[in-house]
């Protein structure tokens, strides 16, 4: 192997092993570390979800709470998009 031929291999390897740097947007939810959906019972037919959202390169807390009304669920406050649907299908189980 000559030196033009091992510092090419050596470039071509390095270019394919760098980091590049995921834009905010086209990340989404597939954030490393993303902590886990909790859904804890405050009293019978009473709930408070925590949920997380990716902001400002961080996890942020969501907080809401549920409550059975009627036959329904309510919930007043935000939950991550990605959550409502594990949401609502946990609490109607």
């Amino acid at each position: 192997m000559d030196r033009r031929t091992l510092l090419t291999s050596i470039a071509g390897a390095a270019t394919a092993s760098a980091c590049t740097r995921r834009d905010d947007a086209d990340a989404g939810d597939n954030h490393a570390g993303r902590p886990t959906l909790a859904i804890d019972s405050e009293a019978p037919g009473r709930w408070r979800i925590r949920s997380w959202q990716w902001r400002a390169n961080a996890w942020r807390p969501q907080i809401a709470r549920a409550r059975l009304t009627n036959g329904k669920i309510q919930i007043s406050g935000a939950i991550d998009a990605a959550d409502r649907a594990a949401v609502i299908a946990r609490l109607r189980a």
